[in-house]
């Protein structure tokens, strides 16, 4: 999901040290590649809510910077929309394995609505990237459970139902998906800036996805089998890797 610091999500005069700060990061980053402009432009257009489903260009660059960084060859992304973000993940993977070494990168996403899938899968081959990309229509509880552990996940991207983090991470590790030194990135765990304040909220229900969020992550700081730090930045990251 997009980050309420970028540009488009800015609300007031509040804000604005906030944009102008984005932006100045955005300017000197690595620059979105012209094939996810196009995607990210047609998602827009498509889907009445699809700046806010997307991660930021941003996001994206900073994504690609972890996969160059740990240079991952099975990477499995929960949730993946029209593509955008797997593109960006796609992109990184293909740069920093151009040797060629076996075995090859590859990234399995899922979407379990057919028509995004069908759009995410279209827009990947669009870009370019049907060789290094999967798209798989079914919910990420089902990839989870029929995932072989055999075969191990070096980055695992979560931005899939955010009510179900919890069970997704406890999939993860309870079945030994990750590898040795994988790593999950968690996306959108500070939800808005809100998630902080659901333990003294009492208007905050059990159903709410904020306070479910916040068990998430207080599930993750009392999980002795993991460390892992949770950044104020886009719409809260949280970097996990198994002791």
């Amino acid at each position: 999901m997009d980050t309420p610091l970028s540009p488009a999500h800015t609300k007031d005069g509040q804000e604005r040290s906030h944009t102008s700060v984005y932006a100045y990061a955005a300017q000197n980053s690595a620059q979105e590649p012209q094939e996810l402009q196009d995607i990210r432009e047609a998602t827009t257009k498509e889907f009445l809510t699809g700046a806010l489903k997307m991660i930021s260009p941003l996001q994206g660059a900073f994504m690609a910077h972890l996969v160059h960084t740990q240079k991952p060859r099975r990477v499995l992304e929960l949730g993946c929309f029209t593509g955008y973000s797997a593109v960006w993940l796609a992109h990184a993977l293909r740069f920093c394995h151009q040797t060629r070494d076996p075995p090859p990168p590859h990234l399995w996403t899922c979407e379990r609505d057919p028509g995004v899938a069908a759009a995410a899968t279209k827009n990947i081959v669009r870009a370019g990237y049907s060789d290094t990309v999967t798209v798989i229509n079914e919910s990420a509880d089902h990839v989870l459970a029929y995932w072989d552990p055999a075969q191990k996940l070096d980055l695992i991207f979560i931005d899939a139902n955010k009510s179900a983090y919890s069970r997704y991470y406890d999939m993860v590790l309870d079945r030994d998906l990750l590898g040795k030194n994988g790593q999950i990135v968690v996306d959108n765990v500070l939800l808005h800036g809100k998630v902080h304040t659901t333990a003294k909220s009492p208007e905050m229900t059990k159903k709410s996805i904020h306070t479910k969020l916040h068990d998430f992550n207080r599930h993750v700081t009392a999980d002795l089998r993991t460390r892992h730090v949770l950044l104020p930045v886009f719409d809260g990251l949280m970097l996990i890797t198994k002791v």
